[in-house]
């Protein structure tokens, strides 16, 4: 869309900004322009001014604000510009967004803040949109395009259905048989004219919602959970969570390659999940979370350093070795060490996120075999083996994660992969071992 940047998003840290830039690609699907910024209200006050009087002068209308633990930062903005402002509370504290969301509806009066509900970054661009609509031909025209589009989506929904539910859609009856009526004898002194009229053809059947042949793995009972991987289904993502809950094996795509994924608290399933991979019981498993918030309470001891690499690198392709509590989850790794990852993919931080549990997740190939990067290879492989699959579409394929241990110093690279030595080098310095095991 032509024209300067009506919306500007606002947050104030690096966790704030990974639920935010999840759903920064509908603003681009809808060819919207948009700015965006870090900054804390109480530690800049003068540069959050200077901001947002630059921005206003420069077009935009809306400003966003999606922040957890900093919800002064909406008030705060509310209160320097006469703009409408959205407040999206985010999931980035021990409360869930919930704190965040009190604050910003306990506001004054003078300070108005619309809100939306936790996490609800996409929910905010709508509204922005409505907003602009009301003075810009060009939005309004682009509310309706989306308003148009809501009955193809629920097509789409309902094909999804019909492609892992096929018994509960049967063939829709394209007419029924209805008895003919007695003939009726003519009268044998008719006292008044007859018209013939012509009896209607029935009309045609609506035609069927288009289908296609339901999915199913090549072999074996796995179901093929398909879902947009940048805004998956949430009744989907309970569907898989509920399976995980209850011991099932998956499959989900990570940013690297397709993995296969079990509850890691539950033995019985992190047993099955080695059986199902043929891994040797000795070789522990990468945990995957979705957020740094419950880190404690998996591992003894968190290296100030580390806070850099996760502000740099997670979510992303970098697993992290930390000393664990002793006995826990022993039945992953039996050392005292511990390797966790927050993978940088929409589907599977959403199933972690639903789960509120750390989630055993390994590549999705067996030994020699290179791993899956679609869900089909996936299914050709472990279809007869796992509940089922959430495909969300080819993966990256890119090289796989660099394994880098936090138990001691100095801090070494288990196995290199998609982020180099030197980079880690130009972070931690003297602390990064130069020898690589």
């Amino acid at each position: 869309m032509d024209g300067p940047a009506r919306i500007a998003i606002l947050f104030e840290t690096f966790q704030d900004f990974q639920i935010v830039k999840r759903h920064l690609a509908r603003l681009t699907e809808w060819e919207v322009p948009y700015v965006l910024t870090a900054v804390s209200a109480l530690k800049s006050p003068g540069r959050l001014a200077r901001w947002i009087a630059e921005r206003e002068e420069a077009g935009v209308e809306v400003f966003i604000v999606a922040v957890g633990g900093a919800a002064s930062l909406a008030g705060a903005v509310a209160a320097q510009s006469d703009c409408p402002v959205i407040g999206v509370p985010l999931d980035t504290t021990p409360l869930r967004g919930q704190d965040a969301l009190f604050a910003m509806a306990g506001l004054p009066v003078e300070v108005p803040v619309a809100l939306v509900g936790v996490n609800s970054v996409e929910n905010a661009f709508h509204f922005a949109l409505r907003l602009l609509a009301l003075r810009h031909p060009d939005y309004a025209a682009l509310v309706r395009r989306v308003r148009e589009e809501w009955p193809q989506k629920e097509i789409e929904s309902l094909q999804n259905l019909r492609d892992q539910y096929p018994e509960c859609f049967p063939p829709e009856a394209s007419h029924r048989e209805v008895p003919s009526p007695e003939p009726v004898p003519p009268a044998e002194k008719p006292t008044a004219a007859v018209i013939p009229v012509e009896t209607p053809e029935a009309p045609p059947a609506p035609e069927p919602l288009p289908s296609r042949a339901p999915i199913a793995p090549p072999r074996g009972k796995a179901r093929r959970i398909i879902v947009n991987p940048t805004a998956p289904d949430v009744a989907a993502i309970e569907e898989v969570a509920d399976i995980l809950l209850e011991g099932g094996v998956v499959g989900l795509p990570t940013d690297t390659v397709y993995g296969l994924a079990a509850v890691a608290t539950n033995g019985k399933a992190v047993a099955r999940l080695y059986e199902i991979k043929g891994r040797d019981l000795s070789k522990p498993i990468p945990i995957l979370i979705h957020s740094t918030r419950g880190l404690a309470r998996l591992v003894r001891e968190i290296p100030e350093a580390a806070r850099t690499l996760f502000d740099t690198y997670w979510p992303g392709a970098l697993t992290l070795v930390f000393r664990k509590h002793p006995g826990l989850l022993a039945e992953i790794t039996p050392a005292d060490t511990i390797g966790l990852r927050m993978p940088d993919h929409l589907v599977a931080l959403a199933v972690i996120s639903m789960l509120a549990r750390p989630l055993a997740v390994t590549s999705a190939n067996l030994a020699g075999q290179p791993p899956a990067l679609t869900a089909d290879e996936l299914l050709a492989t472990f279809g007869h083996a796992i509940e089922c699959v959430l495909d969300a579409g080819p993966t990256a394929g890119e090289k796989p994660s660099t394994v880098l241990s936090l138990a001691a110093a100095p801090f070494r690279i288990l196995r290199e992969g998609a982020i180099s030595f030197d980079e880690l080098k130009a972070i931690l310095g003297d602390a990064l071992a130069e020898n690589r095991l």
